[in-house]
């Protein structure tokens, strides 16, 4: 029938028709995301614990990055520490306690031990005084700032990464041997030091497990990228990024925080000799509800990577993937 169209109708048709059809698609994909970022992020107000703890987290990593500095000004951040107080007494009146406000706690107490030794008083340093009073806390060492010497990092650093990162590559020829989960939630353990925006962790790790073939197979049904060694993989890591930790400006960060976390958690399976291989999850907004009704999660999660895990054969082969050259990818200004 796709013969007998193509022969009847012009060629220039059907790319006019390609073309219209795909800025419709693109239009429904973007509404599709418009409504759904303003639906779960913090755009739109602290409504729920989660966009009111990544306020908090948000605004305490604030004062932990001034204490960081080489010179804090005595008395910094006395309206963004106002609102953070504001928002620790919301979620206490909502929600109780929490780790999170053990972290903001220890913050504040370094905070107002720093404004003390300075001389500083104002209504922020008496009111964080105040609720550090009636706060119980068996150890400050959770937030806050801590002294590093050069040495610990330069001893850290005595391997070759070099030799490392080159010997990394995407596998899609994994050995029959079952991928032990403490193994990756040991790397996945590893992978949670990767930098966030406002130190806000917004990403979610599902693991499946090797044994759980016909959820992983679901799962994969999805995604195009796995066809060929589906078969072949032994656990299958599912992360996705958390709209609700995020405002207006940042209407992209969970898909950057994320990817960043996606690689932190590649190199920390590389070390501990696994085999993977990225399966990107560039979804229509139809796959993205399909995604989010089989994993039974809410649309405040959207998808960044599956990757696919395995143990390594003795020998196999992987694609080349030529990298361009420096002068292709590096402009000096």
């Amino acid at each position: 029938m796709n013969n007998m169209i193509r022969k009847f109708v012009p060629g220039s048709f059907v790319k006019v028709y390609k073309l219209q059809r795909a800025k419709i698609n693109v239009m429904k994909d973007f509404l599709y995301d418009y409504a759904r970022f303003m639906r779960y992020s913090s755009s739109v107000g602290l409504n729920t614990k989660e966009t009111l703890q990544a306020f908090i987290v948000k605004e305490y990593h604030a004062v932990e990055k001034g204490m960081a500095l080489g010179n804090p000004r005595p008395g910094f951040g006395e309206v963004r520490i106002a609102s953070l107080l504001n928002a620790i007494e919301v979620h206490e009146s909502k929600y109780g306690g929490d780790p999170v406000l053990d972290i903001a706690f220890a913050g504040l107490q370094e905070y107002s031990g720093f404004n003390e030794r300075n001389n500083i008083s104002n209504g922020v340093t008496e009111r964080i005084k105040s609720k550090l009073l009636h706060y119980k806390q068996e150890s400050v060492s959770v937030g806050g700032t801590r002294e590093i010497s050069k040495s610990e990092i330069t001893e850290a650093l005595d391997f070759d990464f070099g030799k490392f990162i080159k010997s990394r590559f995407s596998i899609r020829d994994f050995s029959e041997q079952p991928v032990n989960t403490a193994d990756l939630l040991a790397a996945i353990d590893l992978a949670k030091y990767a930098p966030s925006a406002c130190n806000r962790q917004a990403w979610k790790v599902y693991l499946i497990e090797h044994s759980n073939k016909e959820f992983k197979s679901k799962i994969l049904d999805i995604q195009n990228g796995n066809k060929g060694f589906r078969e072949q993989i032994s656990a299958l890591l599912v992360i996705t990024g958390k709209l609700s930790s995020f405002g207006d400006y940042e209407r992209n960060q969970s898909f950057i925080d994320g990817g960043m976390f996606a690689m932190s958690l590649l190199l920390a399976l590389h070390s501990k000799g696994l085999g993977t291989c990225c399966l990107n999850n560039s979804f229509t907004a139809a796959k993205n509800k399909l995604f989010c009704n089989i994993m039974n999660i809410s649309e405040d999660n959207v998808p960044i990577m599956f990757i696919a895990v395995g143990h390594l054969k003795n020998n196999f082969k992987v694609a080349m993937s030529a990298r361009k050259t420096l002068d292709e990818i590096v402009t000096i200004r």
